[in-house]
């Protein structure tokens, strides 16, 4: 099963889509905003199959915001909210909007007992590990080898995993061993026109192709600026602790 992905940012002007790529683990927009309307196009409405909305504002901003929920609706498929789950209390919010599953970096989880609570909470939670290096990216920035990674998960109990290649360094035999030995696990290519090998894998993400490139079309767009701050609960001081947030990049 192929499951269509595609970039969400909040501005000013609403909520827009837009063909992206990982630097590392922070994500970069590419190309021109579009409307929420241009997914339709790529859902497969025969077999319903999920879209996967990436959350570039949570994401980015490293920090849960609820507004691409408010706003994201997607007709004819269920959809898959990738966002960043720190706590019970983000994945509890996230379900309350409109989001089926829901997506969020293994890193972003403030501990193994923190994930392990979020997973107990809804078997519709799959954290996505992602790949830089050939090695899997925990807390703090710290490189892991990805299937001793993928075993503290499954001795979990968490059978649904991504593995996000953000650099395309997994080589095709190290897929070939994921796939066998974790087939539930989901390949997830870092950017559009990523290929990752037929292994056998149950499902598989794909970022969406909006536009043709042409021999005069660079293939990396001038990036997109950063969104604006989303308005933070909590304490006084919560605009501090999101700018400390986001120079803690990995």
């Amino acid at each position: 099963m192929d499951i269509p992905a595609v970039f969400a940012r909040f501005a000013d002007d609403g909520v827009t889509l837009s063909e992206g790529h990982f630097k590392r683990t922070v994500p970069v927009l590419d190309g021109p905003p579009l409307p929420v309307s241009a997914v339709s196009e790529k859902i497969d409405k025969e077999n319903r199959n999920p879209v996967l909305i990436a959350d570039y504002n949570s994401l980015y901003g490293r920090y849960f915001c609820e507004k691409i929920m408010k706003h994201v609706r997607v007709r004819g498929a269920s959809m898959w909210l990738m966002t960043y789950i720190e706590t019970t209390e983000d994945l509890f919010d996230a379900f309350n909007y409109n989001a089926d599953v829901v997506v969020s970096p293994y890193h972003a989880s403030e501990s193994d007992a923190v994930l392990r609570d979020v997973y107990d909470v809804s078997d519709s939670f799959i954290p996505a590990v992602y790949i830089y290096r050939g090695k899997g990216v925990s807390r703090k920035g710290k490189l892991e080898d990805l299937r001793r990674m993928l075993d503290r998960l499954y001795d979990m109990g968490v059978r649904r995993v991504s593995v996000l290649d953000t650099d395309m360094s997994l080589s095709e035999e190290e897929w070939a061993a994921v796939a066998d030995r974790y087939p539930t696990a989901i390949p997830f290519p870092g950017w559009v026109g990523g290929i990752i090998p037929e292994t056998g894998f149950e499902a598989r993400v794909v970022p969406v192709r909006f536009r043709r490139y042409s021999p005069r079309t660079p293939r990396r767009p001038p990036r997109t600026p950063p969104p604006p701050f989303c308005r933070f609960r909590g304490t006084p001081d919560a605009r501090a602790t999101s700018c400390r947030r986001l120079s803690r990049r990995p």
